[in-house]
């Protein structure tokens, strides 16, 4: 059985996801279908791709990824060993993949979703158009070191504040290297914090955390 995961920035309430999953099996019945998050902030590719990266995916059953998340004027559709990416043509596909093998790579239109993942369930995904290279590139924002600067971003935030960096642990204590140090977060201004605590019951009350 294959599994449809879905992430779409439709906000977990709309009836969109509901006509979504519908069309979807009234193309493909042995299917089962996960909704990943409908929560993306609107247009957020960003974050879209970071949450498409958590996935899981195994080697030996075939998967289809499903984002829906900005607004494009044609599908991109891309089969990666045996996973099936439908996104929007809007540089997703390049920020989950540095360099995707253009024989690949397919376009459909608009709203097909469903079309697309019946002929691909019937072996038939090579009828698409094929992409070349005329679909939009678009590259997740790196961490960017100026002299004693290291400057990111966040990449993910849920609704309880918690906050996923583009910087890794590794890149992190190679930049310090065990060197004291003190960081700032755009919009808390005059707000400087000199340590990272690994756990909430690190900090004591009232601390800046």
């Amino acid at each position: 059985m294959s599994i449809v995961f879905l992430i779409s920035d439709f906000q977990s309430d709309s009836y969109k996801i509901g006509l979504l999953k519908h069309s979807i099996l009234t193309k493909l019945k042995n299917i089962h279908i996960v909704d990943i998050t409908h929560n993306i902030r609107l247009n957020n590719t960003i974050e879209a791709s970071f949450v498409a990266r958590q996935l899981q995916l195994t080697d030996n059953q075939p998967n289809i990824i499903v984002m829906n998340v900005g607004k494009s004027s044609r599908l991109i559709v891309y089969q990666h060993l045996l996973n099936l990416y439908i996104l929007p043509d809007n540089g997703l596909l390049t920020m989950l993949f540095d360099q995707p093998d253009l024989h690949q790579v397919y376009v459909a239109e608009t709203g097909a979703t469903a079309e697309v993942i019946a002929l691909w369930a019937d072996g038939r995904i090579h009828e698409l158009k094929k992409a070349g290279n005329s679909f939009r590139i678009s590259y997740n924002r790196q961490v960017n070191v100026q002299g004693n600067f290291l400057i990111c971003e966040v990449v993910f935030c849920d609704k309880h504040g918690n906050c996923y960096f583009n910087l890794k642990k590794d890149v992190f204590d190679d930049f310090v290297s065990g060197k004291p140090y003190h960081f700032r977060i755009q919009h808390y201004t005059g707000q400087i914090f000199d340590r990272i605590s690994r756990s909430v019951s690190d900090v004591d009350p009232g601390e800046a955390l």
